[in-house]
């Protein structure tokens, strides 16, 4: 969350900084990642220079709306021992993962701001730079899914209905900062994505990949208060089974596997060492 490519090409070369890390755990949940095209590539290439921020990943058409999501995990590693893994995050895992049913939770998928575009901005000063149509796909309401997400784990951990409630600083104008944080101990926790794979949908399946800065406070909920930082690798592969040719019919359910991955050595995405791994199976379904 070791596979450097033979050749590098100029969407290569920024793949492998982040990904052999995560990629030596899980085979059977990876794959190749693949750009979508090579306009997407150059826009891609031009979030790249200093002060931009990678453009939103963006998902097919078929995650358009509300789901319900059912995650169940199926595996928690410490790769360098208990001791070394952040506690917290070790402790939740562990209890979800020993809880008798999935965590049940809701998500969406929204369309992009404006036209279908994906925005790329100057993070320092908002500035919009470049829109491009792509076909009706949409992003992750990040802010909304976290809290939905976080209020699921806090019920299951407390084994209590509305243990906890979050709220979330997040725009989709500006896709790579998320701030969750906890009403009840005022924790915040700060994601921030360094670096986004997104691979081309093909016959029912698609997959992402995220590198971010995970920083997390106290229960004073100041983030400057001597935070915990660390790595963080989310990879996700997603598949359904497809419309036939011509059929009117809506996908109804998207099956996931998440690998989840917090490591020490943010500073150096590619020496990254893993200390916590968490599998999970995801279920998406619409009524």
């Amino acid at each position: 969350m070791r596979l450097p490519p033979p050749l590098l090409t100029r969407r290569g070369a920024s793949a492998a900084l982040f990904l052999p890390w995560l990629f030596a755990h899980d085979d059977a949940a990876n794959a190749a990642v693949v750009f979508s095209s090579g306009a997407e590539a150059g826009m891609r290439a031009a979030s790249l220079r200093p002060g931009y921020g990678p453009p939103d990943g963006l998902f097919p058409p078929v995650f358009r709306g509300r789901w319900t999501v059912r995650s169940t995990i199926v595996e928690v590693r410490c790769p360098q021992g208990d001791e070394s893994s952040p506690a917290d995050e070790l402790a939740t895992a562990r209890l979800v993962a020993a809880a008798s049913k999935p965590l049940i939770f809701e998500a969406r998928f929204i369309d992009i701001e404006g036209s279908g575009g994906v925005v790329l901005q100057n993070e320092g000063e908002g500035v919009a730079l470049a829109t491009r149509q792509l076909a009706g796909r949409v992003i992750a309401d990040r802010g909304f899914n976290a809290e939905r997400h976080s209020m699921a784990i806090s019920e299951a951990v407390a084994k209590k209905p509305l243990a906890d409630s979050f709220s979330s600083k997040w725009d989709a104008t500006f896709p790579n900062v998320l701030v969750l944080t906890s009403e009840v101990s005022g924790g915040v926790t700060e994601i921030k994505v360094i670096k986004r794979l997104t691979e081309e949908p093909y016959d029912g399946a698609f997959g992402t990949s995220e590198f971010a800065r995970y920083t997390t406070s106290g229960a004073a909920g100041d983030l400057k208060a001597a935070p915990t930082v660390l790595a963080q690798r989310v990879q996700t592969k997603y598949k359904w089974d497809p419309p036939a040719p011509n059929e009117p019919r809506a996908v109804k359910t998207i099956e996931a596997i998440e690998l989840a991955v917090l490591a020490s050595g943010f500073g150096d995405p590619s020496g990254a060492t893993p200390l916590l791994v968490v599998k999970s199976r995801l279920i998406f379904s619409k009524a």
